[in-house]
């Protein structure tokens, strides 16, 4: 199986894995709607950020270093100590986050949403602290060992778990927001147990220290960066609540969801084939074609599921969501944008991992968050939470331009830009196009006319990523896939 070959194949699976993960919140959308107001929506929104601080200033994940160690080592024994022991430091830093974000809940509470009336939301949501970091380790144990199958098992367990309690606790028991989180913790602990005794099953429970001294040295930069990632990505929901209100944040939260497809369903199947792979292929004596077509290929792909989220976005908010959350809407083209730049950024970030530059990531997040804040102080408290939309999708073009200029310093991977380009004007102006065009409501012609816009403005942005060369063998290979499926 050649190089992209098994690229499309594991990242097809891992993608529906991760996809099963994300799909309840879009399954559950008609129930949150209806059954949670804008404000509830925009609570889960900052218990999610408050958890993910945490998670970050005192989890200690390390989870980004374990592929790199993992293939530095030969012997079989030295490989599951890398796993064991960053699983080992890992518990022992986010089980004390969890125990400070419970014990200081109702001072967060307060400081969070000016309400202390939160605080048990707040301990309840700091259980997930630990339980993702198990998750977390685990899954990747599961790229490393490249068993895709097992992991979109997992994946899919947990779906219907989640699914099944929501329902139940929304729904039958009418417990709202209370039935949510709960729900969320529930099934996360169970899938979270069940995957760590898998992990340990096959690695053992060994601590090295020399592997602990090097994993550390390597991720505490990483730390810092994701601290300010996190602001960089998620502050604007704080600003929005200071600034203007929990209902917009709720309508900023449902907008994510959308905007953030391109990364659920595109890019994060492909970084968990690629978070392992790309230093495989970095020992490769010429491997700056396999790095040129992947990123095209993920760009190709990012733009492509950018048009859908563009044009459909709206008809589908109409239909499966309550009309307090029809505004939400018009911040999707900006979150799309954002979303497709973080993943471009991360992308390029490998040439300050491989060569163990990670400072620099820091250092780009600390330039962005700069950038972003000035854009937050400016367009949230005139233009609320499309206001924050927009300064996230410009702070996060900024963050790209400055990996890109920093890392071809260190490490170029020798990426052409100009396709990126003529591709992201092709989508901003089929968006433009459907916004002033096309109707909103979900009616045959609305849908057939967006569908047409949709086909045409993706073939152009493949014309203009993709050769004729290239074009004619992945068509060849798209045969084969379909001739193997049909024999």
């Amino acid at each position: 199986m050649s190089q992209a070959e098994q690229m499309v194949k594991h990242s097809s699976i891992y993608a529906v894995g991760n996809i099963s993960r994300q799909l309840v919140g879009f399954i559950m959308l008609p129930i949150y709607t209806h059954y949670l107001t804008p404000a509830d929506y925009g609570v889960i929104g900052l218990l999610v950020f408050l958890v993910s601080l945490f998670e970050i200033i005192l989890g200690g994940h390390m989870f980004q270093a374990v592929p790199k160690f993992y293939h530095q080592e030969d012997d079989p024994k030295r490989k599951n100590a890398v796993v064991s022991t960053a699983f080992l430091v890992t518990t022992c830093f986010s089980g004390l986050a969890c125990l400070l974000m419970a014990s200081f809940s109702e001072a967060l509470s307060m400081a969070t949403f000016g309400d202390e009336q939160y605080s048990i939301y707040i301990v309840i949501f700091s259980a997930l602290i630990l339980t993702h970091a198990l998750e977390i380790y685990s899954l990747t144990y599961l790229r490393i060992l490249k068993k895709p199958w097992t992991f979109f098992n997992f994946n899919m367990a947990k779906l219907a778990l989640q699914l099944g309690l929501n329902v139940y606790t929304i729904v039958i028991l009418g417990w709202g927001l209370m039935g949510l989180a709960l729900s969320s913790l529930l099934s996360s602990v169970i899938i979270s147990l069940i995957l760590i005794a898998y992990t340990l099953t096959k690695t053992g429970l060994a601590l090295s220290k020399d592997i602990a001294i090097r994993i550390i040295k390597f991720s505490w930069p990483l730390w810092i960066s994701g601290l300010i990632g996190l602001y960089i990505g998620s502050s604007n929901r704080y600003f929005i609540r200071i600034f203007s209100s929990l209902d917009e944040v709720g309508l900023y939260e449902l907008a994510i969801k959308f905007g953030s497809i391109v990364m659920v369903l595109i890019w994060s199947p492909f970084s968990q084939y690629w978070q392992t792979e790309r230093f495989a292929i970095a020992k490769q004596d010429n491997p700056y074609p396999a790095y040129s077509l992947a990123f095209r290929m993920i760009t190709a792909l990012l733009l492509i599921s950018g048009v859908g989220v563009n044009l459909f976005s709206s008809s589908i908010i109409n239909v499966m969501s309550a009309p307090s959350f029809y505004p939400a809407v018009n911040a999707v083209p900006f979150l799309v944008v954002a979303c497709t730049f973080q993943s471009l950024t991360i992308f390029n970030n490998f040439s300050f991992m491989f060569t163990n530059r990670t400072f620099e990531i820091t250092k780009n997040n600390i330039f962005t968050a700069g950038v972003i804040t000035a854009f937050y102080f400016a367009l949230i408290p005139g233009f609320g939470f499309v206001g924050a939309s927009a300064a996230f999708a410009a702070g996060s073009v900024a963050q790209y331009i400055y990996a890109l200029y920093a890392a071809n310093r260190v490490y170029p991977l020798k990426i052409p830009q100009k396709p990126l380009i003529l591709g992201l004007l092709i989508l901003s102006v089929g968006t433009i196009i459907d916004f002033t065009f096309i109707e909103v409501q979900f009616g045959f012609s609305s849908l057939a006319l967006k569908l047409a816009l949709s086909i045409a403005v993706s073939i152009l942005i493949i014309l203009a990523l993709f050769d004729r060369e290239e074009l004619l063998s992945s068509r060849k290979y798209i045969a084969d896939i379909f001739s193997r499926v049909a024999s």
